[in-house]
C-alpha cells in the first residue's frame, strides 16, 4: 500500500517551520496560562527581531549573557536600568588598571558598593570596618564565621589596604548573570552589610 502523501496542512507547517529556520530562528516549547496566550503570541513577534523593540528591552535584564561582562559594559547596562526602573543607586565609574563601579545607596545611609569584572568572577564588596577598630580580633573572627552561614548570598573577609586590615562583606558572581542577578546581589549585599555591623557593633570601638 503506497504511502500516504502529507496533508496540506502538514506541509504549510513544515514550510513555515523552514522559513523560521532560514531567518535563524529556534522553536521553544512553554506552558502558560490559558489566559496569558496573547500575551505570548505578541511576545513571540517581538522575540524574532534581531533587537528587541524599546518597549521589551527591561526583558533583557533577565537574560543569561552570552559573552561576559565587561566593568564599563555592566555600568553602562546598570546606568541605563537604574534610570529605566527609578532605582535610588548613584553608579560612578572609577577608571584605573582595573575598573570598579563604585554604587552609592543613599537609603542604606549612602552606603558603598563595589563591583568589578574580571574574567568569569563579578566581585562585589563594601567594607565593614578597619582591623584597628577591633577590640578583640579572635572574638570577632569567631562571630563573623559564625554570622556567614546565616548570611544569604554574602561573607565576611578581610582585605588590605595601605597596610590595614580591612574587613569587607562581599559577594560573587559569574560576569555572564543576568542583570537582574546583580541587581539583586547589590540589594542584598547592603542589607546584610547593615545587619552585620549592627549584629558586630559590640565588638568594635568608638573610634572611626
Amino acid at each position: 500500500m503506497p504511502a500516504r502523501s502529507p496533508s496540506a496542512s502538514a506541509r504549510s507547517q513544515r514550510a513555515f517551520r523552514e522559513r523560521m529556520r532560514e531567518k535563524g530562528l529556534v522553536a521553544r516549547q512553554v506552558f502558560i496560562r490559558p489566559q496569558h496566550r496573547e500575551i505570548l503570541a505578541t511576545l513571540e513577534l517581538a522575540l524574532r527581531e534581531p533587537v528587541l523593540p524599546d518597549r521589551y528591552r527591561h526583558l533583557e535584564a533577565y537574560s543569561a549573557m552570552t559573552q561576559a561582562w565587561t566593568t564599563p559594559a555592566l555600568h553602562e547596562a546598570l546606568a541605563e536600568h537604574v534610570l529605566r526602573e527609578k532605582l535610588p543607586f548613584q553608579l560612578t565609574l572609577e577608571h584605573g588598571a582595573d575598573p570598579t563601579i563604585a554604587i552609592s545607596l543613599p537609603e542604606q545611609g549612602d552606603l558603598v558598593i563595589h563591583l568589578a569584572a574580571s574574567g568569569e568572577q563579578l566581585f562585589v564588596s563594601t567594607p565593614l570596618c578597619v582591623g584597628s577598630q577591633v577590640r578583640d580580633r579572635a572574638a570577632f573572627n569567631d562571630a563573623c564565621l559564625r554570622l556567614n552561614p546565616i548570611n544569604p548570598l554574602s561573607n565576611i573577609g578581610l582585605q588590605s589596604l595601605d597596610g590595614e586590615d580591612v574587613y569587607v562583606v562581599f559577594g560573587e558572581l559569574s560576569t555572564r548573570s543576568p542583570l537582574a542577578n546583580i541587581v539583586e546581589e547589590i540589594e542584598v549585599l547592603a542589607q546584610n552589610t547593615l545587619d552585620a555591623a549592627e549584629a558586630l557593633h559590640g565588638y568594635l570601638s568608638d573610634r572611626p
